[in-house]
């Protein structure tokens, strides 16, 4: 699932998954186990070798509300939260059975300080998942609920193999029942 976090096809990531497949502690995460829950300190990010995984948050009415996804091949974690050794505003939770290497805060930055070459790839990871928040924060009110709806399947047809549709009507910001009229609407127009 290569294209659900566009930020993943901006950067050459070789390095520092070179690094993580080699200095980084493999953790297995059975479904249902959390990465990190909402409000503990980050200590780790990861680059997922096999598996998903769910980012959530709670609202303030106890409603748990879907934010993202990460998938084989990719990185997890919160970084800006590992970066400020800050709390976690989300929960980060396996989807299945996972495997994870992880990296600590101080292997993140000893890659970033050992040379110049890795600097601008730490500011690249950073700028790159900054223009991704803003692009869907813009999608949100540049885009019907439809469009998001076959924006989001046109970039990754297989996503509803791996979530339900109640999840994706989470992270499409609209209401379960609203995301079945939208399916009907367009199968009828095929």
């Amino acid at each position: 699932m290569k294209d659900f976090n566009k930020y993943t096809s901006h950067i050459n990531f070789a390095p520092i998954i070179d690094f993580a497949l080699k200095q980084g502690k493999p953790v297995t995460y059975k479904k249902g186990e959390y990465f990190v829950r909402q409000g503990e300190i980050c200590r780790t990010i990861g680059f997922v070798t096999s598996g998903s995984l769910r980012y959530c948050c709670t609202n303030s009415l106890g409603e748990v509300k879907i934010v993202g996804y990460t998938f084989e091949e990719s990185f997890v974690g919160n970084y800006p939260a590992i970066q400020l050794q800050d709390r976690s505003n989300v929960d980060i939770q396996a989807l299945c059975d996972c495997t994870v290497y992880e990296l600590t805060h101080q292997q993140v930055n000893e890659f970033y300080e050992a040379n110049v070459e890795h600097q601008r790839l730490g500011r690249h990871i950073a700028e790159t998942l900054l223009w991704e928040v803003y692009d869907r924060m813009i999608s949100m009110y540049s885009l019907t609920p439809e469009e998001r709806y076959l924006e989001i399947l046109n970039r990754c047809p297989s996503l509803l193999k791996l979530i339900t549709l109640k999840e994706l009507a989470s992270y499409l910001l609209i209401r379960p029942e609203t995301l079945s009229r939208i399916r009907k609407r367009v199968v009828r127009r095929q």
